[in-house]
């Protein structure tokens, strides 16, 4: 059951697991769990838990690989419409046939803190406080299969369990945190091609080694860092042209030495991740100002250092004003790769809380989050230190009472007052449904409005439009009209509008 949930969460991403698609996805995985990955594949493929896996009878088949066995792999690679799983615990194990055929190559992540609950009810094991949890899933693999399923796993977990106190280490990885689904395609992706630049078996050129996060603030592109640099096993160095300024006395060669410094730093490491901080404020050549011959320099020396060959060096940057950056800092080959990081949808708002909690059920924080329209991750963790206040002032865990207790002051709507937002917001989604390059329309509504945030309209309207390549003046008219129709429904059905 666990590999079950540990390799569909590895996999959901993928061309062959969202859109049914045939292809070949190896997953690297520990030794000793090979054989439960391997049944867990064919579980995936076949959907049915008491059905035997028959690769004759099915489009898909499953392979195991294990390193350092003389048995001879019968894999057809071009098996007509087939999906199939190689599953190895090392990325030298695969022949060569495999790793060339193979559409996708990922290493399978730790399970969650949730996964250890659901396996701990399932064999009628007692449930463990979220902190125990989360200290095991941040184990390896050898260490999960010993504690997981015994009677108390906190109780030696402290003294049997330790890691090794690099850098790279710190914090959670990026597979530990709800969100940043946006990142962990990319991530994925970075992970197998650093292992096999490391095996030799790819040039550092071929590498996708550079990104830029761009996201308003408190969306946890700070953490993200972070936690992708636990993630590839490398030391996170952390900086921001903010702090190169602040070197010296802050004259124009205190900041490029700076400058350099971090990048010889970067490069010095046999890995790294080098991560930018607010890389808008690096500055532009196009800016017309009293500094233009300071921005200049400083821009055309972090160009020089960007394109420098550093081999094992990823580097991160994060901003929330992309078009403020210098358009050559952003040009292929530098920071190509951009990644959107937005708010959280209402399903990750629940998780989020929940990992800043321990591990407390979502299912029951939903009640809360889901009224917490447009909060950030960074909303969310005050919230949860709110909560976990409470608790501490009653000298308990953490209960429904200390969950309500740390929400945010807010009032309830009338429900004239939300009636009228409910036409409202209808007006905006019928107009949005009459045309034809929208997809999907979604109208949230909410009776809370929390204190302390502005203007809180207590709705909204989300809808997906279809690709366009040349925004015609049909559609620009048409979401000016969606735009102006909330107004126009309230007209309508209560004969007047509102603010």
């Amino acid at each position: 059951m666990l590999a079950y949930f540990v390799l569909r969460r590895t996999v959901r991403d993928t061309a062959q697991f969202r859109g049914d698609v045939p292809g070949v996805v190896v997953v690297i995985v520990d030794k000793d769990w090979i054989g439960r990955f391997h049944r867990a594949g064919e579980l995936l493929l076949s959907g049915q838990r008491q059905a035997f896996f028959n690769a004759e009878t099915s489009r898909h088949q499953v392979v195991s690989i294990e390193s350092g066995t003389k048995k001879k792999l019968d894999l057809d690679v071009l098996r007509a419409s087939a999906q199939t799983f190689v599953f190895t615990d090392a990325f030298d194990s695969l022949p060569e046939k495999v790793s060339m055929a193979a559409d996708e190559i990922l290493y399978v992540e730790n399970p969650t803190v949730h996964h250890v609950h659901a396996v701990r009810k399932l064999t009628g094991r007692s449930k463990v406080d979220g902190e125990v949890a989360r200290k095991l899933v941040n184990e390896n693999w050898r260490v999960i299969d010993a504690l997981l399923c015994r009677r108390s796993p906190d109780k030696d977990l402290p003294k049997t369990v330790t890691r090794p106190k690099d850098s790279s280490q710190i914090g959670p990885r990026l597979s530990d945190l709800p969100g940043f689904g946006s990142v962990r395609t990319w991530a994925s992706e970075l992970v197998t091609d650093l292992a096999a630049w490391r095996s030799e078996k790819l040039a550092w050129t071929d590498v996708d080694r550079a990104a830029l996060l761009i996201g308003p603030p408190g969306v946890g592109k700070t953490m993200c860092a972070g936690a992708l640099a636990a993630e590839l096993g490398l030391p996170l160095i952390s900086t921001s042209a903010g702090q190169w300024q602040s070197a010296g006395g802050g004259y124009l060669g205190d900041m490029l030495r700076a400058m350099r410094s971090c990048f010889d730093e970067a490069a010095s490491k046999s890995g790294a991740l080098l991560f930018i901080d607010e890389l808008d404020s690096i500055g532009n050549r196009s800016h017309q100002s009293h500094h233009a011959y300071y921005e200049t320099q400083v821009v055309n020396t972090f160009l020089e250092l960007t394109s420098k060959d550093m081999p094992g060096v990823v580097l991160l940057g994060a901003t929330n004003r992309p078009v403020d950056i210098e358009p050559a800092i952003l040009r292929s080959g530098r920071f190509e790769h951009h990644i959107a990081v937005g708010l959280p949808t209402r399903e990750e708002r629940a998780e989020i809380l929940s990992y800043h909690l321990g591990g407390f059920e979502t299912d029951r924080l939903r009640n809360w989050t889901d009224q917490l329209l447009d909060f950030s991750p960074a909303d969310l963790e005050q919230i949860a230190r709110a909560i976990k206040r409470s608790a501490r002032a009653s000298g308990r865990g953490i209960g429904d009472a200390d969950v309500e207790n740390g929400m945010p002051r807010s009032v309830k709507v009338s429900d004239d007052v939300l009636h009228r937002i409910a036409i409202h917001e209808c007006g905006h989604a019928l107009l949005a449904l009459s045309c034809d390059f929208i997809d999907a329309v979604t109208v949230e509504l909410s009776d809370t409005i929390f204190e302390k945030r502005g203007v809180s309209s207590g709705g909204h309207v989300h809808y997906e439009m279809k690709d366009q390549l040349v925004s015609t003046e049909d559609a620009l008219r048409a979401q000016i009209r969606i735009s102006l129709a909330g107004l126009a429904a309230e007209t309508v059905e209560m004969e007047n509008k509102s603010t």
